[in-house]
């Protein structure tokens, strides 16, 4: 046992040890105090330097090591009289009776020994049933041998938040988590691959190299490689419901979309493109202005690439991913119906705007919570696999501004339907106060902001008051979770997706040597 420092003073909120000399501790490191009958374990949280000698003669002799008056130090590296403070956070408190755990309610003895926490300190945490792993127990910068997984179930239905700047690894982190759903192939996920980094393109790996990926993974893209699906949506399958969070609607306009939709039922995309000066004059009498139609024509023909039709002629869609008719029109369905066997579905999104991704994405997640609603009605939703979708950069749809969309609705009422979402972002401060409470388990990656870290660390589970400096100095790849359904902060290292996919084909390859 590496002893790093005793204990000597402090309160149930933090303790105070002092440092064993050469022990260098530091910030986010895991230490281990032990009693006869319990083992805490703390954080370090900070850091200062302690001494017992006089300002006055501390300065002098600093002076004249600084100016170079006298040829030996006064104070030697081993002298008592200097030594470092660190201050530790309480994490947990684990029983040695029986293994039971809990957030802290005591305190160990005074002048109780520390030592640095490893792998075994950790035997306490169970696998869970649904396991996703997300990476391994981290102690400042080492890398503990302990894997941490979370119950799928639990996690994907109470929402996820992965926050953090550009470059920190949020991507990688999300690509891992996929990776380890496709395992089970009991959890539907729905992801919009923005920068085709989720699939994998030729020598570039992706989830496409999951030794299930013929079972558990499904594929849409305007060039779909071999054994993938064609993108193609029917503007008939899309809502007026779809478009919120997407475009910046007006009342007037949202009312317009209504009155088409409730006229042309699945046709009212088409006829809202379609220029007639007489229906126009008609629902100015219902209070709908004309220039509010034609603002909506503006609107829709930028998203879906429609070309307006003049008065006797018909419109159409110029981008390929989009039709006025029927071809498509089972597409929405049959994204759901995947998600519905427990697939991850990728849209390709490199190849199409960001809007209109999203606006395919709320079409399916609608979908699948009409079915879900009707499941939960008969009875039947236990039987149901546990369904979610990612949603990149979040806080376009999760804003205030646009609250009535389905991913806003999913964050209030999804977990009573098996329905979750993954929220990434590099901005949190601008997610609503109810989303935030409504998601269970934070994610919290490197950030230097703090605006940032205070919304985090005010919005988390688990007290971290004591974490801000440690949240500005996570690595890439280090991240924090705070979660309903964990007694303590987690720190983990979540290591890099390519490697998850060596050690797959590695094992596949001595497997196929074996037999």
């Amino acid at each position: 046992m590496e002893i790093v420092g005793s204990v000597v003073g402090g309160n149930n909120a933090a303790l105070i040890i002092r440092e064993k000399k050469g022990s260098e501790l530091e910030l986010g490191e895991l230490v281990v105090v032990e009693s006869e009958a319990k083992k805490y374990i703390f954080m370090v949280s900070a850091m200062e330097f302690g001494t017992l000698l006089e300002e006055g003669r501390l300065l002098t002799s600093a002076g004249s090591m600084v100016e170079g008056t006298r040829p030996r130090i006064e104070f030697p590296d081993d002298d008592l009289r200097i030594f470092r403070k660190i201050m530790i956070t309480p994490l947990i408190e684990i029983s040695k009776v029986d293994g039971s755990y809990r957030a802290p309610r005591s305190m160990p003895h005074f002048l109780s020994p520390a030592k640095r926490a490893s792998s075994e300190d950790f035997s306490f945490l169970k696998r869970p049933k649904n396991e996703i792993f997300l990476g391994k127990l981290r102690s400042g910068g080492n890398v503990l041998n302990f894997d941490y997984y979370m119950d799928g179930e639990q996690m994907l239905s109470h929402h996820t938040l992965i926050a953090a700047q550009t470059g920190r690894g949020k991507s990688n982190l999300v690509k891992v988590m996929l990776w380890e759903i496709m395992n089970h192939g009991k959890f539907g996920m729905l992801v919009l691959d923005v920068h085709n980094e989720y699939f994998g393109s030729g020598v570039n790996k992706g989830l496409k190299n999951h030794p299930k990926a013929d079972r558990n993974l499904v594929y849409y893209s305007k060039s779909p490689p071999p054994g993938q699906k064609k993108l193609k949506v029917s503007l008939r399958t899309i809502d007026p419901e779809d478009l919120l969070g997407i475009l910046e609607l007006s009342t007037a306009q949202e009312g317009a979309l209504q009155l088409y939709r409730r006229e042309f039922s699945h046709d009212w995309i088409k006829e809202l493109m379609r220029e007639d000066p007489q229906r126009e004059k008609e629902y100015e009498r219902k209070g709908v202005q004309s220039v509010t139609i034609r603002s909506l024509r503006r609107k829709l023909g930028n998203l879906f690439k429609i070309r307006c039709a003049k008065e006797g002629e018909e419109p159409y869609c110029e981008d390929d991913v989009f039709d006025l008719e029927g071809f498509g029109e089972s597409t929405i369905k049959d994204i759901a119906d995947a998600l519905e066997r427990g697939k991850v579905v990728i849209i390709d999104g490199s190849s199409i705007s960001d809007d209109t991704g999203l606006v395919i994405m709320s079409a399916v997640m609608r979908e699948v919570f009409r079915r879900y609603e009707s499941y939960k009605d008969e009875g039947t939703l236990q039987e149901r696999v546990q369904v979610g979708v990612i949603l990149e950069e979040a806080p376009r749809v999760l804003g205030e501004l646009y609250g009535g969309n389905i991913f806003g609705r999913i964050t209030r009422e999804g977990r009573k339907f098996k329905i979750g979402l993954v929220a990434v972002t590099q901005m949190v401060s601008v997610i609503p106060d109810e989303i935030l409470a409504n998601i269970g388990t934070k994610i919290i990656m490197g950030n230097e902001m703090a605006r940032e870290r205070q919304r985090l660390i005010e919005s988390s589970p688990q007290d971290l008051s004591q974490y801000e400096q440690v949240i500005a100095g996570l690595e890439k790849g280090e991240s924090i979770v705070s979660s309903i359904f964990s007694k303590f902060p987690v720190p983990i290292y979540t290591p890099l997706f390519e490697d998850l996919v060596k050690t797959a084909e590695a094992a596949k390859g001595a497997e196929s040597v074996f037999y």
